[in-house]
């Protein structure tokens, strides 16, 4: 099972570990893991490394000199999944951000963009946000759930499908997350699953 700790990255070469945003971050977000990345290749390889994990991520659009861009490290990142929150940090004006690329952003699907004279507090704000909007998506429910099963559980076969493909419940998990052609299905027959028990006509849920 991937660690169901929240992993908070920034990538970004101008930052320290003793930055406010850093320590802002660790204050706020005691349960996660807040990892800075200064070279987008450490930070692109360490996001690759762990998609099975829950992630949002805090890229700088301008890496240095002779490093990739943050809009390349962002559509890299939209090659392996599209689940991933990415918050885009730009220390230029956003209106001086080529018109292309912020409809790229918007196409497909960054969180936000900022920039860097946007308030800590507003900062902090966006990521709770993004938290919130992991803690009910599909992929994070059911590995919540999953992690109510035995270890042995969750690495038994669970699902076969018609062409003779095996699934266990953590395969499952990191098809959704990884958002391939299964995991795409299978987020769908949950949540079309979710609206048919929905529609039963049960009128008591637990409020936990």
């Amino acid at each position: 099972m991937a660690d169901s700790k929240l992993n908070i990255i920034v990538i970004d070469d101008n930052v320290k570990k003793t930055d406010p945003l850093l320590v802002q971050l660790q204050l706020n977000f005691k349960d996660a893991n807040v990892i800075l990345k200064e070279k987008a290749k450490d930070g692109l390889e360490y996001i690759i490394d762990n998609l099975n994990s829950k992630m949002i991520v805090l890229l700088d659009y301008d890496l240095g000199v002779g490093e990739p861009t943050g809009t390349e490290i962002f559509l890299k990142i939209r090659e392996k999944t599209a689940l991933l929150y990415v918050i885009i940090i730009t220390a230029k004006l956003i209106d001086d951000i080529p018109n292309k690329e912020l409809v790229t952003y918007i196409n497909r699907d960054a969180l936000a963009v900022i920039d860097k004279t946007t308030s800590l507090e507003d900062k902090i704000t966006l990521v709770k946000n993004a938290i919130h909007t992991l803690d009910v998506r599909v992929d994070c429910v059911l590995e919540q759930w999953i992690s109510n099963h035995s270890e042995d559980e969750q690495n038994d076969p669970y699902l076969t499908t018609t062409t003779g493909e095996t699934y266990t419940l953590k395969d499952i998990l990191m098809e959704i997350r990884q958002q391939s052609a299964f995991g795409h299905k299978m987020e769908r027959n949950i949540m079309m699953l979710a609206v048919d028990l929905l529609t039963r006509g049960k009128k008591q849920v637990s409020n936990d």
